[in-house]
């Protein structure tokens, strides 16, 4: 018999303000009884976490916060990748209709619009044995903030120069991840690839990186089943999980 899909969103927790919405949704699972597909979103997080404990910079009430809820038990441990493209594939598509402009997912997992991040995951899994038992999915999409300490950042209001609604914002992440996740479950992850790979931000282009604390030039050619980006550098395909390389800039030459 197939999987149904969830109905995300249908089981939510509101709070005005928490010091990170991952950790307040860990706390109701553990705590309580709570259906795959609740989520907890916020106006505002005074601890917001990004990758590699970057922190997450938003402004009070402008923004879309939210985690989710997930049990891809389906999922081994080390398929963790294919959670990512889907979750990564929804807040794309999300920014893509709010905003009616392209837009691109920059490995891992950021969200861009042109050269800047208007979003970005963190995907916090919890596995027993080799599966994913449980995952929190937590999302930032930057919608009204208009000013930002990153010249890297912006969001969809600087794009479109109006207001987002954040309430139509998470109805419509919620239908996307509906969908995208129903992809996943169903296994459909040849598709999945595919759309990741065409909304890669700067595929085919060269980039400049930072390795070690040198800089490295080489084009960004995908990545593979465990979630590593290959680049062509020095006439050689090499391959860097996230916390060995970090993305510095496109060089217009290529």
């Amino acid at each position: 018999m197939a999987q149904q899909p969830l109905n995300i969103g249908s089981y939510s927790v509101y709070l005005e303000q928490t010091t990170s919405s991952n950790d307040e949704l860990k706390l109701l699972v553990n705590n309580s009884q709570v259906p795959e597909g609740a989520i907890v979103y916020t106006q505002f997080q005074t601890k917001g976490r990004g990758q590699l404990q970057n922190t997450w910079e938003s402004e009070f009430g402008l923004n879309l916060l939210i985690s989710i809820y997930l049990k891809p038990q389906f999922l081994l441990a080390e398929d963790q990748i294919w959670l990512n493209l889907a979750c990564s594939l929804a807040l794309r598509e999300t920014a893509e209709v709010l905003s009616n402009e392209a837009v691109y997912i920059k490995w891992p997992n950021d969200i861009f619009i042109q050269r800047q991040k208007i979003g970005g995951i963190l995907i916090e899994n919890i596995l027993q044995g080799n599966r994913i038992r449980m995952s929190i999915v937590g999302m930032g999409l930057n919608l009204n903030q208009e000013l930002f300490s990153s010249p890297n950042a912006a969001s969809i209001f600087n794009f479109i120069n109006h207001r987002v609604d954040p309430n139509q914002a998470r109805t419509l992440l919620c239908e996307k991840l509906n969908h995208f996740y129903a992809l996943l479950m169903g296994n459909k992850r040849a598709l999945l690839w595919d759309l990741y790979h065409t909304h890669l931000f700067a595929k085919g282009q060269l980039a400049l990186f930072e390795k070690e604390g040198a800089f490295i030039k080489g084009e960004i050619l995908g990545i593979d089943k465990k979630g590593k980006l290959h680049i062509m550098h020095d006439d050689e395909i090499k391959s860097y999980a996230n916390k060995e390389i970090a993305f510095i800039r496109i060089i217009n030459e290529h």
